[in-house]
């Protein structure tokens, strides 16, 4: 599996045909950092099984917690079972920042 950060990543290059369908389904283009990112999520699925056809591997987006705003992969949550939304490129929150906060207290005196 691979994992992509929604915010940047590299792919391989690919056709023109292949490269307009991709910017189609919502990626943007960097050219000078030759990255792409997410720019519109309404299509995510097809993009997502089009990444899996050009990389010739199962993709997954590494999340952004909004609490903390660090990027993680779904497969360090203990809830991916229940989760609607596994692996694409949204919002979540951590496990670091889902801890209850009396515990991160508690830890804070000592």
């Amino acid at each position: 599996m691979v994992l992509l950060n929604q915010k940047g990543f590299k792919l391989p290059r690919v056709e023109k045909e292949k490269f307009m369908l991709l910017l189609r389904l919502g990626l943007d283009y960097n050219s000078q950092q030759t990255l792409y990112s997410i720019k519109n999520y309404n299509s995510i699925h097809q993009l997502r099984d089009t990444l899996q056809d050009i990389l010739k591997s199962e993709i997954a987006f590494t999340q952004t917690c909004t609490i903390c705003n660090i990027d993680f992969g779904c497969s360090t949550c203990n809830y991916t079972k229940f989760c609607p939304t596994k692996d694409l490129p949204f919002t979540c929150v951590c496990n670091q920042c889902l801890r209850p906060k009396k515990n991160l207290q508690q830890q804070k005196l000592f």
